[in-house]
C-alpha cells in the first residue's frame, strides 16, 4: 500500500489552525469565543537584545578610569541619547558617551556597559475568522474555520488577507504588469504564471495584498522574498501553468475575503503555504485532520515529473507490474488517465494525490 504526499484542494471543509506566541504570555480568549482575522487572541514581551557599549574606546581613557566617569547605575532605564559617560569639568563638553538605544542598564565592567532594549509587545492575531477551540495557557490557541483551502508547493512573505481578484481569464495566461492598477489596492492578485519581475513594481505601487501564482521562473525567488507583501506559487518553480481545479475553486470564489499564508518549513513539522477563504456552512464535506489515503484507483493525481509536469489526471489501473524507466531502473508504476493528454503510464513516486 503506497501513501503518496497529497495536496487538499477542497471547495468545503474545517481546518484548525494553532497560533502560538513565541515567549511564554497571557491568552486573551477563551475556548468558544468567536474571532476575526485582525483579533488579538494573544500577548507576549519579547526581551530586547544586549547591546555592549565600549565606554573606554568612545572617550579614548584607559579602562581603570573609566569607573570614575558613567553617570548611570546597574537597573537604571535609559533613553536613545541619554548621558552613560564623560569626565568631569569642561573636557565633558567635548567627550561624551550617550545611549544609541533606549532600554535599561544590565551591568556596567571594565569599561564596558550592556544595555538591554525595551522589551517588545508581540500581538498574537487569530489570522483566520473562526471559533476558538483550545486554549493553551501562556502559549496560544487553536481556532477552529470553515471554508474553501488549498495548498501550495512555495510561499514567502508571511500573512496577509485580502479580497481575491483573477487577473487572467485561463491558468495558462501570466501575469501582466499593465494589468495591474489601482483596482488591485487591497486585494490577492490571480495569474497563472509570473514569467519576469516586471509585474512587481506596480503590484508594489497599487498596494496589493498578496500574489497568487501557479509558477514562476527559480531565477526571480530572490525579488519574491524580498517583496513586503507573501507571494504562493501553487505549483512551484518552472514554467507550469495553474492546475485547473486550483484555478477553477479561486474563480469561484472571486471577490470574496480570502486568508493567504506563505510561511513554509521543510523539516521537523512540514508546512505548506496556504490560501483559505472563510465560507458559512451548516455541513462540511470534509476536515482538514482526515488521515492519510492510499493511492488507489479513481483517485485524482498531480505528475510532479516531465514530461507530464503539473498535469492532473485520475488513477485509472493499479498495481501494474514494475517497468523500466528513462534512469534504467524498474519501478512499480500507475496508469493515469491525464485530463490533458489521455492514458499514461506514470511511476507512482512520481504521483501527488489531490483532495
Amino acid at each position: 500500500m503506497y501513501y503518496p504526499i497529497e495536496t487538499r484542494i477542497a471547495p468545503m471543509t474545517t481546518i484548525r489552525r494553532e497560533r502560538l506566541l513565541p515567549v511564554r504570555g497571557q491568552v486573551l480568549v477563551q475556548p468558544g469565543d468567536l474571532v476575526g482575522p485582525q483579533d488579538v487572541v494573544a500577548r507576549c514581551e519579547v526581551p530586547g537584545e544586549i547591546r555592549m557599549l565600549d565606554v573606554s574606546r568612545c572617550l579614548k581613557t584607559r579602562r581603570d578610569r573609566v569607573g570614575k566617569l558613567v553617570r548611570v547605575a546597574e537597573g537604571d532605564m535609559v533613553q536613545a541619547g541619554d548621558l552613560l559617560a564623560a569626565p568631569w569639568g569642561l573636557l565633558g563638553r567635548f567627550r561624551k558617551c550617550r545611549s544609541p538605544l533606549s532600554g535599561q542598564v544590565v551591568a556596567i565592567r571594565n569599561g564596558i556597559i550592556l544595555i538591554q532594549e525595551t522589551p517588545q509587545t508581540v500581538d498574537l492575531l487569530a489570522h483566520v475568522k473562526g471559533l476558538v477551540a483550545n486554549v493553551m495557557p501562556d502559549l496560544g490557541v487553536v481556532v477552529s474555520a470553515s471554508g474553501a483551502w488549498l495548498q501550495g508547493i512555495w510561499g514567502s512573505g508571511g500573512e496577509s488577507e485580502g479580497i481575491i481578484k483573477l487577473l487572467v481569464d485561463s491558468p495558462q495566461k501570466p501575469l501582466r504588469a499593465r494589468s495591474i492598477d489601482v483596482s488591485c489596492h487591497g486585494t490577492l492578485i490571480v495569474g497563472g504564471r509570473i514569467l519576469d519581475e516586471k509585474i512587481f513594481e506596480p503590484a508594489i505601487e497599487a498596494k496589493v495584498r498578496g500574489i497568487i501564482a501557479g509558477s514562476a521562473n527559480a531565477s526571480l525567488r530572490p525579488q519574491m522574498e524580498a517583496l513586503a507583501f507573501p507571494i504562493v506559487l501553487t505549483e512551484g518553480f518552472g514554467t507550469i501553468s495553474m492546475a485547473e481545479p486550483i484555478f477553477s475553486l479561486l474563480q469561484d470564489n472571486m471577490g470574496r475575503e480570502a486568508i493567504l499564508s506563505a510561511n513554509i518549513q521543510t523539516r521537523y513539522g512540514v508546512k505548506r503555504p496556504d490560501i483559505f477563504i472563510p465560507l458559512r456552512a451548516e455541513e462540511v464535506a470534509s476536515s482538514e485532520t482526515d488521515d492519510p489515503a492510499p493511492l488507489t484507483e479513481g483517485a485524482r493525481v498531480r505528475v510532479v515529473c516531465d514530461p507530464y509536469m503539473g498535469q492532473i489526471g485520475v488513477v485509472t489501473q493499479l498495481p501494474i507490474p514494475p517497468q523500466m524507466v528513462e534512469s534504467g531502473i524498474r519501478l512499480p508504476v500507475a496508469e493515469v488517465n491525464l485530463a490533458d493528454g489521455g492514458p499514461v503510464v506514470v511511476p507512482i513516486a512520481n504521483l501527488e494525490r489531490i483532495r
